[in-house]
């Protein structure tokens, strides 16, 4: 053999095992870059998954506070109008308004009863019963009709809020 030859096999491999450690450091370059792209990715989901839960609290917080403040007012309604008709004169009509609640613990013929009572106090003209108290027994039946269903209302929102909130995470 000359040496000629054996030349071109140091060559050649160094050129084979130039093109081998080109072939591996970029891969591994890659590996890290997809690597490191996929924790920045996992790592702002993760910020903006947390940015999510408190606005989703805040708003929860928000809800409550308007469930607390607006929603019971034809109860409040039923509560002033109850202290405007009851009266001692008036035991049965006192036990009746009484059981309004909330919640109302009133059976159909003790309903039907009271609405009786009341369309009665509408046209007493005693001195006992003022002006006030027969407007008062006149839009008592409308006010409670409302506040039942408020009341309904305020129930089926007890049972939607047991809902929960599932977050999916992307993986890439």
């Amino acid at each position: 053999m000359t040496t000629d030859d054996e030349g071109f096999g140091p060559l050649a491999n160094s050129i084979l095992l130039t093109v081998v450690g080109v072939i591996l450091s970029f891969a591994t370059a890659w590996f890290w870059f997809a690597k490191n792209a996929a924790v920045e990715k996992a790592r702002v989901i993760a910020i903006d998954h947390e940015a999510v839960k408190a606005r989703l609290a805040s708003a929860e917080a928000q809800l409550a506070r308007i469930d607390q403040v607006v929603v019971p007012i034809n109860t409040m309604m039923q509560a002033m109008l109850v202290r405007e008709l009851t009266h001692q004169h008036t035991p049965e009509m006192d036990l009746l308004l009484k059981k309004l609640g909330p919640p109302s613990t009133l059976t159909a013929n003790e309903t039907r009863r009271l609405l009786v009572l009341l369309d009665e106090r509408t046209r007493d003209m005693g001195p006992l019963i003022t002006a006030s108290e027969r407007g008062a027994a006149a839009i008592m039946p409308v006010i409670m009709e409302r506040a039942k269903a408020e009341q309904d209302l305020i129930a089926g929102a007890e049972g939607a809020k047991a809902v929960s909130v599932i977050t999916v995470g992307v993986q890439t």
